[in-house]
């Protein structure tokens, strides 16, 4: 039976919770993409980061202790996934105290760069998390992957300059209780769309709603072709449209980032039909300077949902301003 009433509550809910979650003071160097970061400095910690999502993580806990550099970040003309490094970033990476990968077969190029580096400390979430290749790669949607990547940044940086560990533990204690907050105005969520289902285009937001406890009824075939980067059969793209349109679901959710002619005819399948649509994109918003105000950023975005006048559904855009959700939550 589809609730679709429930997901409109929680999601609403989710956005006035959001707003409890203070973001993260920017501290550290800020970086960017192309290899490129703020001004160095010798006397800090080198950090490399194969994307900014990870990246974010070494520049609130290291702080004003380590210069952080992200080879691919929310400017970058292409995403990890199509990402072909220089040597420079080459470089960067294996002249790196610590770098930080995705792994399971998101960022290879990088994860082969540092395959025979014994020099560097190399954090990859796809190894602390047991993710196999072949898996979502997407682990920055998981709370799990968070809690234990910000862990071990913690551990890392510690382990390379013992002298400011005490900056390090205030910082992660900071990272943990901004992480807490989101976390309980989750589980206040999950209480509402527990067991509501949704497709999508492409599985970027997996995790995000495995938390929510939300069922994935995105059929195989076309589950699989997205995977692969690959087109899906007009079977694959009949049965998921069917799906949309009786109203099996819940939900469309949207990856952005890979936009094409079929994901517009979803989208436009789903409004049609009143269905909720939650757009969301992989990599992090030149808005956000973190993972954990990204999520915060998320969840205030999903108060654009209204509801359609005299139906248990409605459709929705999560394209919120990054300016209204800082103001927002701010202001709480």
């Amino acid at each position: 039976m589809v609730h679709s009433h429930n997901f409109l509550k929680a999601v609403g809910a989710v956005a006035a919770l959001a707003l409890t979650v203070t973001p993260l003071a920017a501290c550290g160097s800020s970086s960017s993409a192309g290899a490129s970061s703020s001004s160095q400095d010798s006397s800090k910690i080198s950090v490399a980061a194969s994307i900014s999502q990870w990246g974010s993580f070494a520049e609130k806990i290291g702080g004003d202790d380590v210069n952080v550099t992200n080879i691919v970040s929310s400017t970058s003309s292409t995403d990890s996934h199509e990402y072909e490094p220089t040597a420079t970033d080459v470089s960067t990476l294996t002249d790196a105290q610590v770098a930080i990968v995705n792994g399971a077969g998101y960022d290879t190029w990088a994860t082969d760069a540092l395959e025979n580096d014994s020099d560097t400390t190399v954090i990859n979430v796809a190894t602390i998390t047991n993710t196999s290749d072949g898996a979502n790669p997407h682990l920055w949607f998981s709370k799990d992957a968070r809690d234990k990547t910000a862990q071990a940044v913690h551990d890392a940086l510690v382990k390379a300059d013992p002298a400011h560990q005490s900056d390090y533990d205030k910082n992660l204690t900071t990272w943990q209780s901004a992480e807490t907050k989101l976390d309980s105005g989750m589980s206040e969520i999950k209480e509402q769309v527990s067991g509501d289902t949704y497709v999508a285009t492409e599985s970027v937001a997996q995790y995000l709603l495995d938390d929510l406890g939300m069922v994935d009824k995105t059929p195989a075939g076309y589950k699989n072709a997205m995977a692969n980067e690959s087109e899906p059969s007009a079977q694959d793209v009949d049965e998921i449209t069917k799906l949309i349109t009786s109203k099996s679901v819940d939900a469309l959710v949207v990856n952005d980032q890979e936009s094409n002619t079929t994901t517009e005819n979803l989208v436009t399948a789903a409004n049609n039909a009143k269905i909720a649509v939650f757009h969301v994109t992989e990599s992090m918003p030149a808005e956000t300077t973190n993972v954990l105000d990204w999520m915060n950023y998320l969840a205030n975005s999903l108060m654009l949902i209204v509801p359609t006048s005299g139906s248990a559904s409605a459709s929705a855009s999560a394209s919120a301003s990054a300016s209204d959700s800082s103001s927002a939550s701010s202001s709480n």
